[in-house]
């Protein structure tokens, strides 16, 4: 294979695989990164590959582009990092909050917030991966479902519950 049909490849169906990327990760960025791999995995195999099957190419680029994506999704650094808004994060400066002592109670909010996640990964890991996964990353329950093998019911019936534990978790933590 020439170099030549290499690149037509990827001139071709390079904003394919960023758009199947980008339907799991949520990241534009995230989802070039993918693209690149991908393609990046593919010329280092082009001495084996058939660049007159179009189908096949087709295919295989989707595919590579949706696992790379899944596994990223995956990591577990990924998984585990502590997830906070940058609404929940920032300190809004307006009449009722600029008190030096309402700056120190969304603070340890925040801190005890980190501390009922940091409980919830350890406690049940699961749940703590569907809820990151579903309100943190945005997929869909369907998608988590399959992932996880479960049904999409059983996905939101953990999603309730884990909610229902962290704010009961929450409260126990600022009667202290």
């Amino acid at each position: 294979m020439r170099n030549g049909n290499f690149n037509d490849i990827y001139q071709k169906y390079h904003r394919f695989s960023v758009n199947s990327a980008r339907k799991i990760v949520k990241d534009e960025m995230l989802a070039e990164d993918i693209s690149q791999e991908v393609f990046y995995h593919l010329y280092e195999i082009r001495g084996r590959l058939d660049l007159t099957n179009e189908r096949m190419i087709k295919s295989l680029i989707f595919m590579a582009s949706v696992n790379k994506a899944k596994d990223y999704v995956k990591k577990p650094w990924k998984q585990h990092e502590y997830c906070i808004s940058e609404e929940e994060n920032s300190v809004h400066f307006s009449e009722e909050n600029t008190s030096l002592e309402n700056m120190m109670i969304r603070k340890e909010e925040n801190e005890y917030k980190k501390y009922v996640l940091d409980k919830l990964r350890r406690k049940n890991p699961m749940n703590y991966e569907i809820l990151i996964k579903i309100v943190y990353f945005g997929m869909s329950p369907d998608s988590v479902a399959e992932e996880y093998g479960i049904t999409r019911n059983n996905v939101n019936n953990r999603i309730l519950r884990t909610r229902k534990w962290m704010k009961k978790e929450l409260e126990k933590l600022w009667k202290l």
